[in-house]
Order: C-alpha cells, then structure tokens, then sequence
C-alpha cells in the first residue's frame, strides 16, 4: 500500500497528519517477538479437533461508511502496508463515499449493503472478508489503524477476541461527554454482573478476532449496539478475551448518527436478551487449550476469563461423532405465478451463482401449463417439472423430494434470492448426524418501504425471519419455509409434507414446514432442527404485502394453520413457539412501542396497536376453528406413528396421499374455512354429531 502517513498529536490536543517515516516495518517484523512464542503453544480449537490456526495469519479490516467521503483520506492512507485486505461496507452513501475509496485504495474490496444500520455493515463485511484475522475500525478519523499490531499481538499470543479499551491505562478519548461516560460506565458494570469478565469498555468498536470466531459474535445488531452485542457474546461464549488500551479522537468531519439515550435503550436491551442466547445455541463452546499471553493489566493488557464455568448459560454441545461423506445439495423452488417470472430467474441465478455449487436446481410448476412450458423452454441448466400431486406448496415440494438426487435437498421461494455463501452455511451443520434438518435466516426487501407501524417481532406475516428468532445458530422447533433444508432419506422415510396444509395460489395459509419438523421429533427425540441465521436469503416484499389488510388477513390464517397443526401434531408441540414469543419478545416490542409514543413520535401509536390486533387476530382466528360445536382434537405422537405410508419413493404421481385424508379413521374430517380470501384452508376438526 506504499508509505503511510503518520499521525500525532500537538500540544493543543488537535490531530495532525504528517508523510510516514520510509522504514514502516512489514507484519513479519512485527510479529516477530510473539511468533516464536505462538508456534509453540497448541492454538485453540473450535470443532475439537486439534486444528492449528495459521502463524502466519493474514488481516482484513472491515469499514462500515455512510457519508464518510471527508474522512477517508484521513483514514485509508493510515492502514499499515501489510494488511492483506481492507473491506469498505457502504451503505448507500451520497457524497461519493465509494468513489474516494476506490481513487485512494483502488485494491480495496467495496460491498453495499442496502440494509441500514452500523451492525448489519458489519456482519456484511465479517462474510465478505477472507483474512484469518478480521478487525473493525470507523471510518470517521477517531480512530488510528497504527495500533493494529498490538491487537493482531494478542491474537497470535493466544486470544480469541481482542477490543479496545479508553479506560485501561495507556487509552483515551476526547470524544465522551459526561453523560455518555456515565452511561457506558453503568452498562459495563450490568455487563460484569450478568456476565462476569472484567471489561473496562464496553461501547467501543476497534475489535479484532479470528476468523473462525465469526459464528459465536454473528447475530441480530443492527445498529450501535453492535460492540456490546459481540463483547457479551465473546464472554458467554467462554472466548479469551482481550482488552488492549487505545485512544479514541474526536470525529473529524460530519455528526455522529449516535444518540445517547435511544443507543443507549439499544444497548440495555442487548445486554438482557442476549443473556441466555449461548445456552441455547449448538454452537460447541471453544476447547481453549491455553489462555492468552498477556503483559498484565498494569501494562494495558488484561485477559477476560468470561463468566464463570459454573453459571448456567456456560454449557458445551455434545460430542458427537462426524459424518465423513461431503453432503451434496438440490435446491427446489417452487413457482405457480408467471408474474414472478423476473423474481425466479433471480433465485435460479443466485443458487448458481454460489461459494459451494448444488448438485442441481429444480424448479416445480404448480398446475400452471404456460409457465411449465416457458419455463422448459427458457430455463437451461436447471430440472423443470410439474406439481403431480394436488394443487399446492406441499404437493409441489413432494413431488420435487421424490426426483432430486441429493443427500440434502434445500429449499427456497421464487421471489426470494440466495446470498453466495448460502449453500455453504445450510450444508456445513450437517456433519453432525443428528442434525436433521438446517434452516437459514430470511431478510425482508420492502418494496415499498418497511411501514412505520409494523412490527419486527411481526416479520412472518411476510414470510421473513422476526425479532424474537435466535440470532446465532440453536436449535429450534421449525424453520421458515422460504429458507430450509432436510436429509433427502428422512423426507422419504416420513412422506414429506403434509398436503392438508400450506399455501395454494394466493391462499395465504401455511405451516406444513411446521407440522414435518414437529413430526421429525416426534419420529426421533433425538433429531436436531437447527436454525442457522448466517444461511441468509433475501425476500421480496411486494407492496400490496406491506398493508394493515393484509397484516390482518395473515394473522387470522395464522391462527386457523396452528389450529390445524394442533389437530395433526398435538397441541403442546404446535404452540410451544408461539407462546414463549408471546410472553417473552412480544412484551419487550410492546414496551419499545410505548417508548416511541412516549417519545412523541405518532408511529408509536401504530405499532402499538399492530402488536395488540396481531395477538387478537391470531388467538381468534385458532379459537374460532373451533365453532359451531366443533373443537380441535389433538393428536399425539402415538396416533402419528400409526399413520400409513405415503412412499414418496414411488413413482406414480398419485401414489402420495395427503396424510390429512387419511384422519377419517381417528373420526376427524377436513372442512374447507370460507372465512375471507383464504378459502382453501384445510382445518382438522371433530365431526360434529
């Protein structure tokens, strides 16, 4: 990158930029003091194997900008020469951001990230870049790349995470007014009682880490609670951790987005639910063989032990033995509309257009002769067949299952698309056996805007991932259907899904992915189904979706599939979901919605009354299933063993019966629900006398 220029301050405590001295050493030189030391202690290990990281790592260092296009010449030309990569997150700049980064470090790796907020930037850059080591910086001249080599230090003398701290001695900031001192001193101590550790810093975003610490810091932080979201993360993981003394300066142009006390609020509310957030995650806790080389605190360095091995949230995943075999992948989506013909060829074109390429794509046409024709025609490269069973999602996905030559067939909507990486991260859990099915995170693309009164715990009324999801791999009781995946031999050996339920044209009901996950613990307790939020796609949201009659259509055939579900699956496994989201997430969006009307702010008001109706709506559309002297009748686990066979392995196109046809033998039938524009809903109830 050529000679930097230095940067020193004067004694009026301002900030000056000079030409850099010619003998600025390379990485080599300055790891030469710790390396001798690192290549001769066993490195820890993540998966238990005994894998050495590389002594010879190199860097990526990850910029998240928005209007920063003053700044960056003051930023760029500081990053050492032996950097490997500098990855430029933008998010939609207007002051030509982008193009000063490419006019002063034309080498950099630029990746837009629509999606707005500091965290999401960030964990966009964590996937983008390629280095061993990944370091975060900000792009508004507060703070110095030049100390970049005490933080690569610590990494290679044997820390998993390493974050800068104002307060140790030898750090700083000229940029923290009373109030915000007090604030992150009060945060930080809430974080040393619910976690333990001995943090100094909290709210500070000069980190560097391994690479293969990615999946225990990724998660749902979108803004600028994005460094207490990976500090707490770090330390419920059982990670070393490291605190290193920096100096953080005064931003050199433009105003800070940061606002005290809404950032602040963010903050809190990170800290809380992230809490219990590794107890319930599959991701084994890292096997650290040796603790971090360290020159004391006194010296500016203090090791972070994390909370202590005997609280709760401190658990190790089960060992298990690994699957040898290199699973392969067929994606399937399917398709009825020839509307979304643009939006398919975007989803085909994202599955090809992948880190780990599918052993093949198909695509299902859903009793729509003109699209199945078209689509044969103008589709090359990619399986075209029609739906042979009954009119619907099911039907359609079933019939995919019976021809697909994968061991793990992965599916996908036709108005969604796929990140590069998505394959990859869906396939990667299955080396555990007991994994049986992988589902990734949906992110919702508004198109006309994300209303200002509709709630994020309320994402799947759009079919996306919701706040109230696990934000780092766990397991969890269904996955969304726009974004999952299962063993092929399994959805053989259970029928696949079941045909009484799911969407069909327009009708808007759903949950068939919901009843096949819950019947694969039923069939095995043993099973995992795991939700895997960095297996991202991206989906489509038209604006005839983004309306309160839509909002409240969905949730009343919301509320009739669960009843469905209830009467094919047992209540107690159909709701189990439903009911910690609605005492745990749904009180915290309500008070978050109070909060925005106390604020003045009149869209409070709307998302307050979303979440209300949204509950009503649900609760009401279950109950009143079960009208007219009807009511629900659950069947257990028992009663589901005992249903026949519908050998998808065969053939025949007809050879795959709706398990719901068959529920005549337990005195159930299926009645047609006329209530609104979902007329085909298929509700289980007890034949009246």
């Amino acid at each position: 990158m050529g000679h930097q220029p230095s940067r020193t301050v004067n004694r009026s405590g301002h900030t000056e930029y000079g030409p850099a001295p010619a003998d600025t050493p390379p990485l080599a030189a300055v790891l030469s003091p710790v390396r001798r030391i690192a290549t001769e202690l066993p490195q820890p290990s993540v998966d238990g194997g005994g894998g050495v990281r590389n002594t010879h790592p190199t860097v990526s260092v990850i910029i998240p900008t928005l209007n920063e296009a003053d700044n960056l010449p003051l930023v760029l030309p500081l990053i050492p020469a032996w950097v490997h990569e500098v990855v430029l997150v933008d998010g939609g700049s207007e002051d030509g951001t982008v193009d000063v980064c490419r006019e002063l470090l034309p080498e950099a790796r630029i990746v837009i990230e629509r999606t707005a907020g500091k965290g999401r930037a960030l964990f966009t850059g964590m996937h983008a870049a390629s280095g061993d080591i990944l370091a975060t910086i900000d792009a508004d001249g507060s703070m110095d790349p030049a100390e970049l080599p005490r933080y690569v230090y610590a990494l290679m003398a044997g820390a998993d995470f390493v974050k800068g701290s104002r307060f140790l001695h030898g750090g700083t900031t000229d940029d923290m007014e009373l109030v915000r001192r007090l604030g992150n001193r009060a945060l930080t101590e809430t974080v040393r009682r619910l976690y333990g550790g001995r943090f100094s810093d909290l709210c500070y975003g000069y980190n560097a880490f391994w690479r293969d610490m990615v999946p225990y810091l990724a998660g749902e932080a979108p803004g600028f609670e994005i460094e207490t979201h990976m500090n707490v993360r770090a330390l419920a993981a059982g990670l070393q951790v490291v605190e290193v003394p920096t100096w953080e300066a005064k931003r050199v142009h433009g105003v800070s987005h940061l606002n005290t006390f809404r950032d602040g609020y963010r903050v809190l509310r990170t800290i809380v639910m992230e809490r219990g957030a590794m107890s319930r995650s599959s991701l084994a806790q890292p096997e650290v063989a040796r603790h971090a080389v360290g020159l004391g605190h006194d010296d500016g360095w203090m090791p972070e032990k994390g909370a202590s091995p005997a609280r709760p949230n401190r658990r190790r995943a089960p060992s298990r033995s690994r699957e040898p075999a290199v699973h392969t992948c067929s994606v399937v989506i399917c398709t009825h509309d020839e509307a979304r013909w643009q939006q398919l060829l975007h989803a085909v074109d994202s599955v090809r257009d992948q880190t780990r390429t599918a052993a093949e794509v198909i695509v299902v046409v859903d009793h729509n002769p003109g699209l199945l024709r078209r689509a044969r025609a103008e589709l090359g490269g990619v399986r075209v067949m029609g739906n042979e069973d009954g009119r619907g999602l099911s039907g359609a996905r079933n019939t995919a299952v019976r021809h697909c030559i994968a061991s793990i067939v992965a599916f996908m909507d036709d108005d969604a698309h796929a990140e590069t990486d998505w394959i990859e991260r869906l396939l990667s859990p299955y080396a555990d056996p007991a994994v049986a099915a992988v589902g990734g995170s949906v992110l919702a693309e508004w198109d006309a805007g994300r209303p200002n009164w509709f709630p994020e715990e309320f994402d799947w009324v759009v079919g996306c991932s919701y706040r109230g999801l696990p934000t780092i791999q766990a397991p969890v009781r269904n996955l969304i259907g726009c974004n999952m995946s299962f063993r092929r031999s399994l959805m053989r050996r259970l029928d696949g899904f079941d045909e009484g339920l799911g969407r069909s044209g327009h009708n808007a009901a759903g949950c068939e992915e919901t009843e096949l996950c819950i019947r694969i613990r039923q069939t095995d307790p043993e099973a995992v189904v795991l939700y895997e939020p960095s297996a991202r796609v991206r989906h489509h949201v038209p604006a005839s979706r983004s309306t309160r009659e839509y909002f409240v259509t969905r949730c009343r055939t919301e509320g009739r599939s669960k009843a469905a579900v209830a009467a094919l699956a047992g209540a107690a496994e159909a709701l189990s979901s439903e009911r910690t989201h609605l005492l745990r997430t749904l009180p915290f969006g309500l008070a978050r919605a109070v909060g925005r009307v106390g604020r003045l702010d009149p869209a409070g008001i709307s998302e307050t009354a979303s979440i209300v109706a949204g509950v009503a709506l649900v609760g009401s559309g279950y109950l009143r299933s079960g009208r007219d002297g009807s009511r629900i009748k659950a069947i257990g686990p028992s009663s589901t063993t005992e249903r026949k066979p519908q050998r998808l392995d065969r053939g025949h196109p007809n050879a795959a019966k709706s398990r719901s046809a068959r529920l005549d033998q337990a005195d159930l039938s299926l009645v047609p629900s006329h209530d609104g524009p979902s007329q085909a809903l298929a509700i289980a109830v007890q034949k009246s006398q």
